[in-house]
């Protein structure tokens, strides 16, 4: 078995550190990214996001786009009681997406937008 290099360890452990377990499930629940595309997400949602920040706007914004009410939102009330978890703002939501895809690496942005286009085209 090969040896890692010091700095590859350090690195590591200094990662794990910095995340819980449970976050990394529900990191990897994005799908059709590659190995480095988890990553690149890992490192944005504990840096600019939260853990599962990503799944759970690409999550709100898929219910939003399938409801047969979505047609009839309007953004100028867009305030709503302001809890993530029960009202959620679909510009945040937009902002969210749009900051994962413009970090992804370039293959794993391509699909994610190809997975957001067919979202769009339901609406």
């Amino acid at each position: 078995m090969p040896r890692r290099r010091p700095g590859r360890v350090r690195a590591d452990v200094h990662f794990r550190l910095r995340t819980h377990p449970s976050d990394v499930i529900r990191i990897s629940s994005l799908p059709g990214l590659s190995p480095h595309g988890r990553a690149v997400l890992a490192y944005l949602e504990h840096t600019r996001l939260w853990p599962g920040a990503a799944a759970d706007a690409l999550r709100i914004w898929e219910r939003f786009v399938r409801s047969p009410y979505h047609r009839i939102h309007d953004y100028r009330y867009d305030e709503g009681c302001g809890v993530w978890e029960c009202c959620p703002s679909l510009i945040e939501v937009q902002q969210i997406l749009t900051t994962v895809e413009h970090n992804l690496p370039h293959r794993d942005a391509q699909r994610f937008r190809r997975q957001l286009t067919q979202l769009d085209n339901l609406w």
